[in-house]
């Protein structure tokens, strides 16, 4: 195979596979091969014009002007859009020519010079492998030995570049070119193995660097997505890494780097340097506590951070947000405490209510006999009607311990709310004082849930409004669907509550007006968990409060 059949070649090169491409060879090879010939022409001028050698220059001005011909040649066809292979064998060509010249005008055998043909070798080496290296190496042996056959019969005169050299025999002779053959072979499978050496490393430093680098993006986007804070730091506490949560979170202006945890991260009855100091010795450990300054409960894991040795580097703090879990936790309490109020007060019902008929029924009874005075007659009628009046308490406590199955079908939410609303204006409870505004939204489709429930639930909460605001005021209805749930706001402005009453608010039998029962309310937080929906309270004393139902608008 010549070069320029290797230049043309489609085919795959054989393994060793070429370390470097074509391309970047090939322009680099273009100047070096400048710089190398004008730094020979340059030493020798400088040799030429420092000492009184005489060196014929005539020969080297030659081989210069052909390297620089060729120079100009390679670099339009690089311009004219020549494949890199193709040029990249054009040009290892002319530098066997350039080489053999330089021989050839330099004494021809005896030229000092014959290890230029290994440059070819080797950079065919780094363009096209073990391949293209043996096929250079082929050509120069056969471009030098055919100078120095040449030379040996006569059939050129060669330069006397150095004086006349002594005459060569026919076995020194083949003794020469076979060693120069040898030593062209040889550098290029060295030169090839060399190549494929270093191919495969920068093969397995890609392979590396490229696992490195996803591992780093994973690590970056796991800790970036991370929901919850991650905080890095030193064995000092000073912190090296926060992900954009923990910025959030704590409100705190990026980057947080080089800041203490005690400033960053300062927790109520918290002691960071001694916390620190104990993490190094149990793993891991956890804490909670509220942020300076603010009322959000945090809960921190602390963990050491260890080398791949297990010398201690600094820390790992693990952060998160309690309020959504202890809102959680105190909605489990309160549906607990719900459950075994209501099965108490089943159990108070059934023990009360027949009695409580016997005395009821025995006081009317004793009410009709003639010879009873008028004051007696009132007590016995004050006995009936406060026995009336615990009996609907307990209707009230059975109500609340055995609600009725719900009875679920379709239901449009909003004509629902509209009509009980319109119903309760019409109440005895609103007063000339008092004023109801609603902005009701239908649902793009209906729900399914238990109407009479729902009706009873809204009409609790206007009842509430309502004893909220005993001198007047206005009740606020805003109901108006999102993506996933039917969002009711009922606000009221009436006296409000203080934040420890909110806590209590759903509790059954906590009245804050006097002559509640304190079941209004339990029973809206009932109706409202069981169609899956959530409540929350917002007030303030004296600037009324906020009612926000969400009710889900898939089947509840």
């Amino acid at each position: 195979m010549t070069l320029l059949e290797l230049g043309r070649s489609d085919q795959p090169v054989a393994a060793p596979a070429p370390p470097f491409a074509p391309a970047t060879v090939a322009k680099w090879l273009m100047g070096l091969r400048l710089v190398a010939v004008s730094a020979l022409f340059v030493g020798v001028l400088l040799v030429q014009t420092t000492t009184e050698e005489i060196l014929p220059i005539a020969p080297l001005t030659w081989v210069t002007a052909l390297t620089y011909g060729l120079s100009l040649l390679w670099l339009t066809l690089w311009l004219a859009g020549v494949p890199p292979g193709l040029h990249g064998g054009l040009q290892l060509g002319g530098d066997l020519v350039i080489a053999s010249c330089l021989v050839y005008f330099t004494g021809g055998l005896t030229s000092p010079f014959p290890f230029l043909f290994l440059i070819p070798v080797g950079v065919a080496a780094l363009m096209f492998g073990l391949r293209g290296s043996l096929t250079t190496a082929g050509a120069a042996f056969v471009a030098y030995s055919s100078l120095a056959e040449a030379q040996l019969y006569g059939l050129i005169s060669v330069p006397a570049f150095f004086g006349h050299p002594p005459p060569l025999h026919a076995s020194a002779l083949a003794f020469q070119i076979m060693l120069n053959g040898a030593g062209f072979a040889l550098v290029a499978l060295l030169t090839s193995y060399l190549g494929h050496s270093l191919q495969q490393a920068e093969a397995r430093l890609r392979g590396e660097q490229e696992s490195t680098a996803r591992f780093q993006a994973l690590y970056a986007d796991v800790v970036r997505s991370v929901d919850s804070g991650v905080i890095a730091s030193d064995l000092e506490g000073r912190v090296v890494l926060a992900n954009p949560a923990a910025i959030r979170m704590l409100q705190a202006q990026a980057p947080l780097e080089g800041r203490l945890l005690s400033q960053l991260l300062p927790l109520e009855e918290v002691q960071w340097s001694e916390m620190l100091q104990q993490s190094g010795k149990q793993v891991p450990l956890r804490v909670e506590g509220t942020l300076v300054g603010s009322q959000i409960p945090l809960g921190c894991t602390v963990t050491p951070l260890q080398g791949s040795d297990g010398t201690p580097l600094g820390f790992v703090v693990h952060f998160r947000d309690l309020t959504e879990a202890r809102e959680a936790a105190r909605r489990d309490r309160l549906r607990e405490r719900m459950v075994a109020i209501g099965e108490m007060a089943a159990g108070i019902a059934h023990e009360i209510r027949n009695p409580l008929a016997s005395i009821s029924g025995s006081a009317q009874v004793l009410g009709k006999l003639p010879a009873l005075a008028e004051n007696e007659r009132r007590l016995l009628r004050i006995i009936v009607e406060e026995s009336r009046r615990l009996s609907g308490i307990i209707e009230s406590f059975l109500g609340y311990a055995r609600p009725p199955a719900p009875r679920r079908a379709q239901c449009r939410i909003w004509q629902t709310l509209e009509e009980t609303l319109s119903l309760f204006r019409n109440s005895p409870e609103v007063t000339a004082g008092h004023h109801i505004v609603s902005d009701i939204h239908p649902c793009p489709a209906p729900i399914v849930a238990d109407e009479e429930q729902l009706r009873q639930a809204f009409f609790n909460l206007a009842r509430n409004a309502m004893q909220a605001m005993p001198a007047g005021g206005t009740m606020t209805v805003v109901a108006r669907p999102d993506e996933t749930h039917y969002v009711i706001s009922w606000s009221d402005e009436g006296v409000g509550m203080r934040p420890e009453q909110i806590q209590e608010i759903f509790h059954p039998f906590k009245a804050f007006r006097t002559g509640g029962m304190g079941l209004g309310l339990s029973f809206v937080y009932s109706i409202v968990s069981d169609h899956g929906g959530e409540i929350e309270v917002h007030s303030e004393p004296d600037r009324g409060s906020t009612f926000v139902l969400r009710i889900p608008l898939g089947v509840a």
